[in-house]
């Protein structure tokens, strides 16, 4: 079963006593079982695609910081909490020990070199 809500109508107000700028789309968001998507109208900017190194590179960052922090004793449990194999795991964490501008540079898919996983 899907179910579709469709909020406001587009408009730009400049609101003077709070000096802010409001700014309304009207968006359509879609929701078929668990997942809810988000339809924007034709011409609207989209959120840019979050590539596979992106989230590769957050989970990294995500489970060493579990792992500092001493919530799991090995990379073995965190990979089994987290239903993934722990090859994954080492690999997304080796990730974490690229230096800060091309950690930067991925996040933000800048450069003009090709970047690409295998996991």
């Amino acid at each position: 079963m899907a179910y579709l809500f469709k909020n406001g109508e587009e408009s730009v107000e400049f609101l003077e006593q709070e000096n802010l700028i409001k700014v309304t789309l009207p968006i359509r968001m879609n929701q078929r079982g668990g997942k809810t998507t988000i339809e924007t109208p034709a011409g609207a900017i989209d959120p840019p695609e979050v590539k596979q190194i992106q989230i590769a590179l957050i989970q990294g960052h995500r489970w060493l910081k579990m792992l500092t922090r001493q919530k799991f004793a090995s990379i073995k449990q965190l990979a089994e909490k987290e239903k993934v194999d722990k090859a994954r795991v080492s690999k997304c964490i080796r990730l974490t020990c690229l230096a800060p501008d091309i950690q930067e540079d991925i996040l933000y898919y800048q450069g003009t070199w090709q970047l690409s996983i295998l996991l």
